[in-house]
């Protein structure tokens, strides 16, 4: 069976690459998940990564066996969490994982940070490089990636077509 994972688009943000420090926009500060905001996480993320509705059932099914010290948000100045990204590390590799900015808080500068964050920490613990999966219709997001210094993985036999035609609606 095709895992949806096995379908995306795979990209490599390599270790050689000096680590960004983008601290959130005013307002906005990181910090790390605590215990009882599993429900805020899947609530971020509704919409996304098949995610119909805000529980703790969905945190579980994303992120049964992640440990919460490498789940992080981006919160409002009231301590909301209005945006998520995980270090994960998937197949014994460094992730960006399950990046995430709640539909209300978007066009607001606060992936940046979130992969900044990602990376220092993964860096932190002597994880060198980074990668990530996306899907092809996200354009704004590997926009984003490509400007961060995220590069294409050609790791499917249909990589190569699908990057030209990603190219092409980004105008590059």
């Amino acid at each position: 069976m095709i895992k949806k994972y096995d379908k995306q688009l795979k990209m490599h943000r390599s270790a050689g690459l000096a680590l960004p420090n983008i601290a959130p926009p005013a307002g906005f500060h990181m910090r790390g998940m605590r215990e009882g905001e599993q429900t805020c996480w899947s609530q971020i993320c509704l919409g996304e990564f098949d995610i119909t509705e805000p529980s703790l059932d969905w945190f579980m099914k994303k992120m049964h066996d992640q440990p919460m010290s490498e789940i992080f948000f981006i919160c409002n100045e009231a301590d909301i969490p209005v945006g998520t990204a995980t270090a994960q590390m998937l197949q014994g590799e460094p992730f960006l994982h399950y990046i995430a900015v709640h539909k209300d808080w978007r066009g607001r500068g606060l992936a940046k940070p979130l992969m900044s964050h990602v990376l220092a920490r993964h860096a932190e613990l002597g994880r060198a490089g980074c990668y990530l999966t996306t899907d092809d219709f996200r354009l704004p997001a590997i926009n984003s990636y490509l400007q961060f210094g995220w590069q294409p993985v050609m790791w499917s036999d249909d990589a190569q077509q699908r990057w030209e035609d990603i190219y092409a609606k980004l105008g590059g």
